[in-house]
């Protein structure tokens, strides 16, 4: 639901904040007011095509936020792909400069047009004149028909997605016996022993390549530890330095008690540097270059390379890769025949898809048929007297060239005729934005009041009507927004009583520049702007008095729906 929705710098409008609520939300107001303004604003943010004459005069950037609430488990999904967090609300954000450049936020954090456009096309659908919406992409024509169609294809397509998900598995599984049984058992064979054969040991590589590093540089070695020997107990070295500091301190122990303590820690160290020094020289003369395992270690190092290129980027995933050629190996004899035994049950399961499938298109064709003349009956009722719409599906696949999936295999497009005499056409080539608004009204009429996007806004919904029809459109509309959240443009007094909140949309002149501005009316107020709507500019005593009469209808109507 939109909740709020903040206009910087658009048009007219140099700062506009309102808040929107549940249920019926009206906006009028006179004629060039800058109603259109308002719908532009929610276009652009939604992430419609928009340029810089949006941008007010005088100013370099253009901004809108909308904010919206309950985040369905759809919006959940593409938030969680586009790694973006969301607490139960969600801002969506859109600026502009003048020199054309466009910046897209969601929760503060930047996405691209098409990003937006993909969440906001889950939020809200505007309906009116040259807006595009979603129920004009044929691939959501099903989905509408599923709706009205109820629990007997909800059962059917809940048991068509069970055999699709076991008919996928199949199909895995044969694929998997088919390339086991493609595969050369000899060679097979082959690479599992030239593996085992490798005698390979976790963490071998590593002592390998420390091992080569202390051989080939081991000159330096042999250096560093002559060297070590030397300052360690060779003349002037470690072990003789501290035997002297010893020497020199026990003379002048009696002098001073607490050199004793120190000669002990002395002969501590002492002791403990004669070992270092006998280990060092113990390392020293068992040092010698071996020929034979500096060949070894580059062999190894080798071998293990020349695995690795066939096997794997580690000594880890090579031993791992020979367990699967093992698992390969221990099915190859059965592989054929447990193929063949699936590729049976697939055939019979495909029997039992087709038939299903067919039972699903019997059910959407049914429900189709009863849904266009439902539509087309709550057309009539909102003035498109000659209004004709039908559900085209396209002829089933035979068996051999179906495509099985969880929705079954229709291919089906909602077709239109505002006109008498005028064949039924793709609903996104000929229907106005007038008369998409009413169309619109009519198929959320007769649709579950859960079904699809929250929050509608119909613009020009009221275009060409009055009288009758102008009530009976009030009606709809309020029957819609007692399950949605719905914003509608108009200037008939019958949609504005039905309001259960409304918004005056005024122009003014301040300072010599143009302001549009957005009044939210207590009931008082919008008596007044009814009896606007029904008298024009000069209302008179008696338009405000059928401005009540019309409220009093009203609030009765919607009593008598609670």
């Amino acid at each position: 639901m939109l909740t709020a929705l903040t206009i910087e710098n658009i048009a007219l409008i140099d700062k506009l904040e309102v808040e929107f609520g549940k249920g019926l939300n009206i906006l009028s107001g006179e004629t060039g007011a800058g109603k259109s303004i308002i719908i532009d604003s929610v276009n652009f943010v939604l992430g419609t095509r928009a340029d810089k004459s949006l941008i007010r005069y005088g100013e370099k950037t253009a901004r809108v936020f909308a904010y919206f609430n309950e985040i369905t488990p759809e919006i959940k999904r593409l938030l969680d792909e586009y790694g973006i967090e969301e607490e139960g609300e969600l801002m969506l954000s859109r600026s502009m400069s003048e020199d054309g450049a466009s910046v897209c936020r969601v929760n503060g954090r930047k996405v691209t047009l098409s990003m937006l456009k993909e969440l906001s096309s889950l939020l809200a659908d505007i309906y009116g004149q040259h807006e595009s919406v979603s129920l004009l992409d044929p691939k959501h024509h099903l989905g509408v028909v599923d709706e009205f169609a109820g629990e007997a294809l909800k059962k059917a397509l809940k048991e068509q997605e069970e055999l699709c998900a076991q008919y996928q598995g199949y199909k895995r599984k044969i694929a998997e016996y088919d390339e086991i049984a493609g595969e050369d058992r000899e060679y097979l064979d082959f690479r599992i022993s030239e593996i085992e054969d490798a005698c390979l040991k976790e963490g071998e590589e590593e002592e390998l390549h420390v091992l080569r590093r202390k051989l080939n540089n081991f000159e330096a070695y042999l250096t560093s530890l002559s060297a070590a020997e030397q300052a360690l107990s060779g003349e002037g070295g470690a072990v003789e330095n501290v035997a002297a500091a010893m020497k020199e301190l026990e003379r002048v122990s009696d002098d001073e008690p607490a050199l004793g303590a120190l000669i002990e820690r002395l002969d501590a160290v002492s002791i403990e540097l004669d070992d270092i020094a006998a280990e060092v020289s113990g390392i020293l003369s068992a040092s010698e270059f071996d020929e034979g395992k500096a060949r070894y270690v580059e062999e190894r190092i080798a071998k293990i390379n020349s695995l690795k290129r066939k096997y794997g980027s580690s000594v880890q995933e090579i031993l791992s890769e020979c367990e699967k050629l093992k698992e390969k190996r221990d099915k190859f004899d059965d592989a054929s025949a447990e193929a063949e035994i699936l590729k049976k049950k697939i055939l019979e399961l495909e029997d039992k898809l087709y038939e299903n499938t067919q039972k699903i298109s019997a059910l959407r064709r049914a429900a189709a048929e009863k849904f266009a003349q439902s539509v087309t009956g709550e057309l009539k009722q909102l003035g498109m007297k000659n209004a004709a719409f039908v559900v085209d599906f396209a002829p089933l696949p035979e068996k051999e060239r179906a495509k099985f999936s969880p929705q079954g295999s229709d291919e089906a497009q909602f077709l239109f005729s505002a006109n008498s005499g005028q064949p039924p056409r793709p609903l996104s080539k000929i229907i106005s934005g007038g008369e998409l608004s009413r169309f619109m009204l009519a198929l959320k009429n007769c649709l579950p009041s859960g079904f699809g996007i929250q929050t509608m806004i119909f613009d020009e919904i009221d275009t060409g009507i009055s009288g009758e029809t102008a009530q009976t459109v009030a009606e709809k509309l309020y029957n819609i927004s007692r399950g949605k959240q719905v914003l509608a443009v108009t200037h008939l007094p019958q949609l504005a009583s039905m309001a259960d909140r409304q918004y005056l949309i005024s122009k003014s002149v301040r300072e010599g520049s143009t302001f549009t501005s957005l009044t939210p009316l207590d009931r008082q107020g919008m008596l007044t702007e009814i009896s606007r709507l029904i008298g024009g500019a000069q209302f008179s005593k008696h338009a405000l008095l059928h401005a009540e009469e019309m409220k009093a209808h009203a609030d009765e109507y919607k009593k008598a729906l609670l």
